[in-house]
């Protein structure tokens, strides 16, 4: 009876999942606090950091539709193992770089690495689930996200600032390395989604998943409120004399996104995707607005708290809507097109960020992004309305 209501979750392949994507995305957040720094000491304004940290998603763009079909046709391993090595050889590539603007070309390639190897992971966990316990197992890839954002960003900031910057991609490159060799172990056959010949041959995943366009697009106005946290926060504390380690911000972040996922997936699961997405929302929205008005640690962490409760919220329920959408053939696609919201968002929102916060000061940046978030819960209740 046991067994029937609660099918196994864990297995060897889905911890090596979560072990890689901790691993790579560890290398990615250390860079958070270290590559506007490295801009800014190459000579880069305030505009310009936007810009170029803005980039990074352009490749995405064009490269993460692709790789629904890449894991279909290959299977997710190596297409994990490609984009590990993007990302390997591209942050070395950062060392000898003489100018700012040299950074975009590099930010790019690594943007297609980014883009391609967690679309990759995060199929394995649809595959690996069961249905019953879809939100579940997208809350532990969720957790094994934040345990990696938990301490990455505060030691790369820490490095740069105390070493150099040279030491700091190092050693983002040697987590993404290390998580080269976990991949390594996983069986290809066994993280597959298995299809027939006929299906094999007959249905092929499509560049952009219609089904997944509207959970895209709400994800969206939250990957957006990552623009301005994942570039601007050293500025913030920087203008605003708040005299902390901004990396910390990702810590509080994490650690409340960790303990929130514990029941957030099973919360999806029982009750329904919008009752972990709404209230996720309203509290990242919540978070932009204090961090507007951030003049002391208190507030500057206080945001950190309720963006980390929120975003332990929509994650789960966001990807597990995106999996019930579709076919099992589609799952890679379907992530594929989700995750294009961090591309369009998080990175490409620079370009819209970047130059309001030149203009208007750093506080404005965050007033547009809590202002999308809100939007993005009544887009959500009115969507999610109409198609039940």
């Amino acid at each position: 009876m046991v067994s029937e209501s609660r099918p196994p979750l864990w297995s060897k392949d889905f911890v090596l999942n979560l072990v890689v994507a901790h691993l790579l995305l560890a290398g990615f957040f250390s860079l958070f606090m270290v590559v506007p720094g490295f801009i800014d000491k190459l000579g880069g304004k305030e505009w310009e950091i936007g810009v170029i940290i803005a980039t990074f998603g352009l490749a995405g763009v064009i490269i993460r539709p692709m790789a629904g079909k890449w894991i279909l046709k290959s299977g997710p391993k190596k297409v994990i193992i490609c984009g590990i090595l993007i990302f390997v050889g591209t942050t070395v590539l950062y060392i000898p770089l003489p100018s700012e603007w040299w950074i975009v070309p590099v930010r790019m390639v690594q943007g297609v690495g980014l883009a391609i190897a967690p679309v990759a992971t995060s199929t394995v966990v649809a595959n690996l689930a069961p249905e019953s316990r879809r939100g579940e197992g997208m809350s532990y890839m969720g957790n094994s996200i934040s345990i990696a954002q938990l301490y990455a960003p505060p030691i790369g900031f820490f490095i740069a600032d105390s070493f150099s910057f040279s030491l700091a991609f190092i050693v983002a490159s040697a987590f993404a390395l290390v998580s080269f060799f976990v991949c390594m172990a996983m069986s290809d056959s066994k993280i597959r989604m298995p299809v027939t010949e006929e299906e094999n041959h007959d249905s092929q995943a499509p560049l952009i998943s219609r089904a997944a366009i509207f959970p895209t697009i709400i994800f969206l106005t939250y990957a957006f409120t990552m623009a301005p946290v994942s570039t601007f926060l050293p500025m913030l504390s920087e203008v605003r004399e708040l005299g902390v380690n901004p990396g910390f911000y990702f810590s509080i972040l994490s650690g409340m996104t960790m303990i929130t996922t514990l029941v957030s997936g099973r919360i999806a699961d029982k009750f329904g995707r919008s009752a972990v997405i709404v209230p996720g929302l309203v509290l990242v929205s919540a978070a932009m607005f204090m961090l507007s008005g951030a003049f002391d640690s208190s507030l500057f962490f206080g945001a950190a708290f309720l963006h980390g409760i929120g975003y332990g919220l929509i994650y789960p329920g966001i990807n597990s809507l995106v999996v019930d959408r579709v076919k099992p053939n589609e799952r890679g696609s379907a992530i594929g097109t989700l995750q294009q919201a961090w591309d369009i968002g998080a990175s490409g929102g620079n370009f819209i960020v970047g130059p309001i916060i030149g203009a208007l000061g750093v506080g404005s940046g965050f007033v547009v992004v809590g202002l999308g978030a809100a939007t993005g819960m009544v887009g959500f209740l009115t969507g999610n309305r109409k198609s039940q």
